[in-house]
This record gives C-alpha cells, sequence and structure tokens, in this order.
C-alpha cells in the first residue's frame, strides 16, 4: 500500500483530533484531546503545522507526527497511527519525512520522550539513530500528604539549610532558574518556554540561602488535584542538599495547598529530585525515556 504524506496546515482540525485520538486511543496514558486542547498543545509545544506531517490513505488520514521546534533544536511531540493501521510501516515514514524535514530547517538535533514499555516505538527510534540520554518518571500520590519537615544532613550543612526561607515569587521571576540550576535542560514541555506560557494557571516558589535563590519549584491547582511541572535546585550544592531544599519546597506547596492527589510528569530518575519525590510519598507510575537524535556535530 502507498501513502501519501501532507502537512498538518492542510488537515481540519476536527479531522486531526479524530485522528489523534484514534492514535492514542489505546495509549499507556489518557492523552485524548478535545480541539481546544489540541490547539493549546500545539501552542505550548511550540508545534509548527507547517512542518509537521499527516498520512493519507486514499483521502484518508492514518497517521500524524508533530515537529516542534525551538531555535536550532527539534522535538517530536507525538507521532502516532490509526490502531487499525499499525504495523504497516507508516510511523517509519512519518518519521522519517519529519527527520528529513528538520535537516532541512538546518536543526541540531530532535528530541522526543517515549514510554519504557513501548518497545516497537524504542526500536524504531533506535533504527533511526535516536539514542536514549536519561529516564524520566510521572509520580502520582493518592494519600494525604506526610506533614513531618524534611530531616536534612546532620552536620553544619544540615543546620544551614534549616534556615532556608521559603517565598512565592511571580513565575517570570522563577523562570530564569530553571535553565540555571538543570545540568540537562528539563524535558521539553518542562522547559522554562513551555511553563510561562502556563503563567495564568501555574505558581512558583523558591528557598533562599543567604538571600540567594538554592532551589524553586513550579505547580498548578486543579480540580483533579496538585500538578508539580518541576523543581530543582542549585548545582552548587551537594546530593543530600538539593534533595533536603527540594523537600522543603514540596512540603511547603503541600501546606499550602492540601490535596489528597497529587502528580508530578517527567521529573529525571536516579537523582536528588526523584529522592525528594519519594520521600513526600510519591509513587512512580510510569518510566519514559527521552532520545535525542545529533543532526549536526559541532
Amino acid at each position: 500500500m502507498e501513502y501519501e504524506v501532507g502537512r498538518v496546515s492542510g488537515i481540519d482540525l476536527e479531522v486531526l483530533v479524530e485522528l489523534f485520538n484514534d492514535a492514542y486511543s489505546n495509549y499507556y496514558i489518557d492523552v485524548q484531546v478535545s480541539p481546544d486542547r489540541l490547539r493549546n498543545l500545539i501552542e505550548r509545544e511550540d508545534i509548527r503545522v507547517d512542518n509537521s506531517f499527516v498520512a493519507y490513505e486514499g483521502r484518508r488520514p492514518v497517521g500524524v507526527v508533530f515537529l516542534g521546534i525551538r531555535g536550532r533544536r527539534g522535538y517530536i511531540c507525538g507521532m502516532g497511527v490509526r490502531q487499525s493501521r499499525q504495523r504497516r510501516g507508516i510511523g517509519e515514514l512519518l518519521m522519517r519525512r519529519a527527520l528529513d524535514e528538520a535537516g532541512r530547517l538546518g536543526l541540531d538535533s530532535v528530541q522526543l520522550e517515549v514510554v519504557e514499555a513501548n518497545s516497537r516505538a524504542i526500536a524504531l527510534y533506535s533504527k533511526l539513530g535516536f539514542v536514549s540520554i536519561r529516564d524520566l518518571g510521572l509520580w502520582e500520590r493518592n494519600e494525604p500528604a506526610p506533614w513531618e519537615e524534611p530531616a536534612g544532613p546532620a552536620d553544619a550543612v544540615g543546620a544551614a539549610l534549616s534556615g532556608a526561607r521559603v517565598g512565592a515569587l511571580r513565575l517570570a521571576c522563577v523562570l530564569p532558574l530553571v535553565d540555571a540550576f538543570n545540568e540537562i535542560r528539563p524535558c521539553w514541555q518542562n522547559e522554562a518556554l513551555s511553563l510561562a506560557k502556563l503563567s495564568d494557571r501555574f505558581v512558583g516558589y523558591v528557598a533562599q540561602l543567604s538571600s540567594s535563590a538554592a532551589a524553586y519549584i513550579v505547580f498548578g491547582d486543579s480540580p483533579s488535584g496538585l500538578y508539580i511541572a518541576d523543581f530543582a535546585a542549585s548545582s552548587r550544592l551537594g546530593a543530600a542538599e538539593r534533595q533536603t531544599l527540594c523537600e522543603t519546597l514540596l512540603s511547603a506547596v503541600d501546606r499550602g495547598v492540601p490535596r489528597v492527589t497529587a502528580r508530578a510528569f517527567n521529573i529525571p530518575l536516579g537523582g536528588y529530585q526523584e529522592a525528594a519525590l519519594r520521600a513526600r510519598r510519591f509513587d512512580l507510575t510510569l518510566t519514559q525515556q527521552e532520545m535525542v537524535l545529533c543532526l549536526r556535530w559541532r
């Protein structure tokens, strides 16, 4: 079967929503969208509809790939194929077209996230040259938050951390810390550029030591519960100190917004951030791999 490929900009939004929801109807997490939600996703993740693609079987759309662009970086913000048309090479066709487009645009790299259990997708991305750079976790807590304060290191450094002051700041004042405190920038949807577009929904807290910012957290509240968008501590501190400050911020959020249900998406695994979430009784519910393809070597 031959499939034609066209640009997302040439398809009606309602048709695109139906295609997307069919493709993700049996996914590992709920990612069903409405027209408004898809429109917001396109804006928030900097998806270029003129550089994203739809596969057609005759006149029927059967697959889609979204390419987001920031500077010289690209992001595959979703690639899906209709349930009835999977395992026919459509996903690879769309990915190759998106990567060709990224090369044509002069991008240096393309990144994506993929559920660790999705072995077929990981095999495809590896075949195309993507390499895994780290694991990310989706976290959830469905019980009242613990009220005890973080113990912290039992030494002079721990005593200094106990004097950390936590306060709310305008999100615009918090976002510069996202790039300053993370050795590897957060995943695409948690980057400062994404969070800035949700300033009406998110709040930022900062922990200060000796009048200097040492850690931050960005979070929001909704009818479905508390949402932790991102948090990190200064890389000038040791791992134990970073964990303690992040626990302090998470505890402050729990006191200010006491919710039984709380979630955190795509937080890096294997470091102080994971340890802080576990200390606040979050459970890991899903693991994703963050993968990157380098198109140009500097």
